[in-house]
C-alpha cells in the first residue's frame, strides 16, 4: 500500500509572536480579588493586560494559516531545488495531452507542488530511465519511460507516450484524466546504463517500444543507431518513411529482404508518406529531429537510421534479413548492442521472457529467434 504525509506547521516568526511570558499571566489569573478591591489604575491596568492576551491569540490563530501559505508560496517560486527521493510519490498535474493514434497519446506532466522529480538523472547520458505512475484506486503503480525532452518543452515537464491498453488498469485511468488533474508519480528509475565504449546498436522497439529506443538515440553513441520500430497500424507512425532504400533485385542482401513487401509499400493511396506530411505523428517527428541533430553533430558524431515495419501493410521483420545485417557490420573492434523493447510478446519472440531471480528480474537465457542467429559478436540486451 502507498500512504503519503504531510505536515503542518506555523511559521517560526509568527511563533515567536506568540511566546507569552508565564509568571504575570499566572499573576493575573491568582490575584483576581485584589483587582477587584483596587482603584482605578489598577482597573486600568487588567483591561490592558485582557487586550495584550486577546492580541496575542489572534497573532496565534493566524500564524498557522499564515504559516501554511509561506510554506507552499515558497515551495511554488523555488521549485526546482525541492527534488524528491525516487521512493517518494510526489504530484504531477496533466499539462497537455496529444493523441497521436486511436489508441495512443503522449502526456505533458508539469510539478503540482514544491517537489520534483530529479531530471539530472531522468536524462544521465548513459541512462535508460522510467517513471512509475499510481492508480490510486487500486493502489497499483505501472513504469513508463519518458521521451528525450523536445525544443519547445519547459526545464520542468516530462513527456510520455501512453497506449490506452484493453484491460491496462493504469493506462485505462490516465487515459480518463482530465487536464489540470493531479497525478502521483516517483522515480526516476535506471532501467539499464550503456557500457563504455558501445559504437554501434540496433533497437527492435514493438508499439510504444520506441521511447526507450528515443532515449538511446539521444545519448552520446559514437557509431551508428539503427532502429527497427514494428506496429500493427500506419496510425501509430504516421509520416514515417525508412531510410533504407528499396532492394534493386531480390537477390540483393538488403535489410528489406526480410521483409514481405518494402517498407515503403503502403495499403492505399491515402496512407503515402507524402499524404501524410501534412500530419505527421508527433513521434516521427521527434525521430527527425533526432537524425537531423546527428547528421549536423550537434548531438552525436554517429548517424541515427530508423526503418517502420506496419502489420496491416504487409512488412515486417524477418530474422533472415536482420543476420544478413548484423553479419555485413560485424567487427571484433567494436563493441555493439541489439536491444529489444515493447510488448512482452514482441521481447519474448525476438530474445525469450526475462526471469525473476531472488525477487528481481534479470535478462535470463537468450532464446526465441536471435538465438538461432549468428549474432557474431553482438550482445543482446532485453528491456
Amino acid at each position: 500500500m502507498f500512504s503519503t504525509s504531510r505536515r503542518c506547521f506555523a511559521s517560526p516568526y509568527a511563533l515567536r509572536l506568540c511566546r507569552v511570558p508565564t509568571a504575570p499571566r499566572a499573576a493575573y489569573f491568582s490575584q483576581t480579588s485584589h483587582y477587584r478591591s483596587t482603584s482605578g489604575s489598577h482597573e486600568d491596568g487588567k483591561r490592558e493586560d485582557q487586550d495584550s492576551y486577546t492580541r496575542v491569540l489572534a497573532v496565534f490563530a493566524l500564524s498557522i494559516p499564515l504559516g501554511w501559505g509561506l510554506h507552499y508560496l515558497g515551495d511554488s517560486r523555488d521549485g526546482s531545488s525541492q527534488i524528491a527521493k525516487p521512493t517518494d510519490f510526489v504530484r504531477y498535474a496533466l499539462a497537455g495531452k496529444e493523441d497521436i493514434s486511436s489508441t495512443c497519446s503522449i502526456f505533458t506532466l508539469r510539478p503540482a507542488q514544491g517537489s520534483r522529480i530529479d531530471t539530472t538523472v531522468l536524462y544521465d547520458p548513459r541512462a535508460i530511465t522510467s517513471v512509475q505512475f499510481k492508480q490510486p484506486q487500486l493502489q497499483i503503480a505501472r513504469s513508463y519511460t519518458v521521451l528525450p525532452p523536445i525544443e519547445e518543452q519547459a526545464s520542468d515537464e516530462l513527456r510520455f507516450l501512453i497506449r490506452k491498453e484493453q484491460r491496462g488498469e493504469v493506462s485505462g485511468y490516465l487515459h480518463r484524466l482530465a487536464l489540470g488533474a493531479e497525478i502521483e508519480v516517483r522515480g526516476p528509475s535506471v532501467d539499464y546504463v550503456l557500457p563504455e565504449g558501445v559504437e554501434d546498436v540496433v533497437f527492435l522497439a514493438g508499439g510504444t517500444g520506441i521511447a526507450p529506443a528515443l532515449q538511446i538515440a539521444n545519448k552520446g553513441i559514437r557509431g551508428t543507431t539503427h532502429i527497427l520500430w514494428a506496429n500493427r497500424k500506419r496510425e501509430d507512425c504516421f509520416g514515417g518513411v525508412s531510410d533504407t532504400p528499396e532492394p534493386q533485385s531480390s537477390s540483393s542482401w538488403n535489410l528489406l529482404a526480410w521483409w514481405n513487401r518494402p517498407i515503403t509499400a503502403v495499403a492505399n493511396a491515402s496512407n503515402s508518406p507524402q499524404a501524410m506530411n501534412t500530419r505527421d505523428h508527433a513521434i516521427v517527428q521527434q525521430i527527425e529531429s533526432l537524425k537531423t541533430r546527428r547528421d549536423t553533430g550537434s548531438l552525436t558524431p554517429g548517424g541515427l537510421t530508423i526503418d517502420y515495419c506496419v502489420d496491416e501493410e504487409g512488412t515486417f521483420i524477418r530474422p533472415a534479413g536482420l543476420s544478413n545485417m548484423l553479419h555485413a557490420q560485424s567487427s571484433h573492434q567494436r563493441k555493439r548492442l541489439i536491444l529489444i523493447s515493447g510488448p512482452d510478446g514482441f521481447v519474448n519472440y525476438w530474445a525469450g521472457p526475462k526471469q525473476w531471480v531472488g525477487g528481481r528480474e534479470v535478462q535470463g537465457p537468450l532464446g526465441g529467434a536471435l538465438a538461432a542467429l549468428d549474432l557474431k559478436g553482438w550482445e543482446v540486451i532485453k528491456l
